[in-house]
């Protein structure tokens, strides 16, 4: 397991010796003795709790099955916050427990409200090799040497829902739900705006303000049916659910779910709902999850250091979910035209606008306001 603290430190030596931006307060590295190489790699991902049935959920899933096959790697998932309190002290006594005895070959963290700590505890643990699986900035400093950031685009994610609801509306009226208005939460509808405004389709979108409150979401998407909204795309975790129950009471309405499948999620617990999902749009955390693993357990990883990455895709990091359900209920002449916006964005035919990394926060501020009123309905 530790021949991979030489891999590192070796990579460490070489951000060192090229300048890569890092100060004389990066702390010296512990010289702790490194176990004997056991030949199993180890990881700790330490996410808030499960049961989200979306988010974290999906970051879970990739762990287990890590665990399920038989690769010689081993994966612990950390509930280090089912409270939701993100308490500093709190997470940095997580990273402390995971890292300070060197027993793990690759520590896994993200999400903008976590990747904080998460950064702090590469200053504190050079030593120590860290994924971030959904960064939501760079540090003025650049991504730590110790560490690797990815982020799945969802503006190309929502730019792939915005051709779907054109194509299949009935009324040229379609909604969105997002959890939050912030520049980050923005990146899953910039897309969609960009390709809704062009196709001439209206569009209404609600922030409830919560990821958590389902009776919100509930009223804020019966509002937006009574706008005439027939295909609706939840970004809100939890409250996501109440989007879906307002959708399923309506036979000529159709949602979208938001990072894993919610069609087979509530396919044998709630069919009402599962049969109101055409299809979900998947931000594939655990695909670059799973990657990187994989990378550290093989000893190629090095030159990922210090990067941070956008996975879109032609990577795999996002798409929708294409199960029976979906094939069952769209045409051929739909998928087809979908199967051409996929390619005209890989090829670089189309260029999504990313409002999160296209823009700095004064750039955002001065051009988002025009993004989202596009076709808007208020």
């Amino acid at each position: 397991m530790k021949k991979l603290l030489t891999v590192l430190l070796a990579a460490l030596m070489v951000f060192a010796l090229v300048g890569c931006g890092k100060k004389d307060e990066t702390p010296a590295a512990d010289n702790t003795p490194a176990e004997e190489d056991d030949g199993i790699t180890k990881v700790a991902v330490l996410i808030p709790h499960r049961g989200d049935q979306s988010y974290f959920d999906t970051i879970a899933g990739a762990a287990d099955e890590m665990n399920a096959a038989d690769n010689n790697i081993t994966v612990e998932v950390f509930e280090c916050d089912p409270s939701g309190e993100k308490s500093e002290a709190n997470w940095m006594n997580w990273f402390d427990n995971v890292c300070e005895d060197h027993a793990y070959d690759l520590v896994v963290c993200g999400n903008g409200d976590y990747e904080d700590f998460l950064y702090k505890a590469c200053e504190k643990y050079p030593d120590q090799l860290f994924f971030n699986y959904d960064y939501d900035y760079v540090p003025e400093s650049g991504i730590p040497a110790n560490c690797y950031s990815t982020k799945c685009n969802t503006a190309e994610l929502g730019y792939l829902v915005g051709s779907l609801s054109a194509a299949i509306t009935k009324t040229g009226t379609v909604g969105v739900v997002v959890g939050m208005d912030t520049q980050s939460m923005n990146q899953f509808i910039s897309g969609y705006c960009q390709v809704l405004t062009d196709n001439g389709v209206k569009y209404v979108v609600s922030y409830p303000g919560s990821f958590s409150d389902t009776a919100l979401g509930k009223e804020v998407t019966s509002d937006m049916i009574n706008k005439g909204a027939d295909v609706i795309w939840q970004v809100a975790g939890g409250l996501g659910n109440g989007v879906i129950d307002a959708c399923s009471e309506h036979d000529d309405v159709w949602c979208i779910g938001v990072d894993q499948d919610q069609y087979l999620q509530f396919k044998d617990t709630n069919p009402d709902w599962a049969n109101t999902i055409l299809t979900s749009a998947l931000k594939n955390t655990g695909v670059p999850l799973k990657a990187f693993i994989e990378m550290v357990a093989n000893g190629n990883y090095a030159d990922k250091l210090g990067k941070a990455e956008m996975w879109g895709i032609a990577l795999n990091g996002v798409g929708l979910a294409e199960n029976d359900f979906y094939l069952a209920n769209t045409d051929d002449a739909t998928r087809a035209k979908l199967a051409d916006v996929l390619a005209s964005v890989v090829n670089g035919e189309v260029t999504v606008i990313d409002c999160l990394t296209d823009w700095d926060a004064d750039q955002y501020a001065a051009n988002w306001p025009a993004l989202l009123a596009g076709n808007r309905v208020e």
